[in-house]
C-alpha cells in the first residue's frame, strides 16, 4: 500500500466517523486549550509543529463559534480527534513512560497535520486576509 493509498484510507476513516464529533467536543478542546499548549510544548517533536496545533486550536475556535465553516467535515473531525487525543489519560502509550510515552502523541499529530495540510493552509489564508480586512478598518475608522 502506498502513501496516497494510506492517506484516502485515513481520509475515509474521518469522513466515516466525522459525525460523532459533537459541540461538546469542540467545547471541551476549547476547554483544554492551555492544557494541549502545555504538552506540546514539552515534547520536543511536537514543539517543531507547535504553530499548527496554534492553528488548529483557532480553527475549532472560530469553528465552534460559526466564524469559519469552509471546511470538510472530515477534516474538522480530523483536528479535533487530534487535540482530543493529546489530552486523553487513555492513550495507547501512556505518557508517564519516558521518552517512548510521547510516541503515539507525535504520531497522531503528525499523521493528522498531514491529512489536513491543504485545509490548514486554506484557514491559514482565510485568518490571514481577515485580519488584514479588520486592521484595515481600524486605520479606517481611527482617522474619525
Amino acid at each position: 500500500m502506498d502513501e496516497e493509498d494510506r492517506n484516502e484510507l485515513n481520509e475515509a476513516f474521518f469522513k466515516r466517523n466525522g459525525g460523532k464529533i459533537t459541540d461538546r467536543h469542540f467545547d471541551r478542546i476549547i476547554e483544554k486549550a492551555r492544557e494541549i499548549e502545555n504538552k506540546a510544548k514539552k515534547i520536543p517533536a511536537l514543539y517543531q509543529v507547535w504553530l499548527d496545533i496554534l492553528l488548529c486550536l483557532e480553527l475549532i475556535r472560530d469553528y465552534r463559534s460559526g466564524t469559519y465553516r469552509d471546511i470538510a467535515a472530515w477534516a474538522i473531525a480530523a483536528v479535533a480527534f487530534g487535540l482530543l487525543y493529546l489530552i486523553n489519560p487513555a492513550e495507547l502509550i501512556p505518557d508517564v513512560i519516558p521518552i517512548v510515552g510521547y510516541l503515539d502523541d507525535v504520531a497522531v499529530m503528525a499523521l493528522i497535520l498531514k491529512l489536513v495540510k491543504v485545509e490548514l493552509e486554506k484557514y491559514a489564508a482565510w485568518r490571514k486576509a481577515r485580519d488584514e480586512y479588520q486592521e484595515a478598518l481600524s486605520r479606517l475608522f481611527a482617522d474619525e
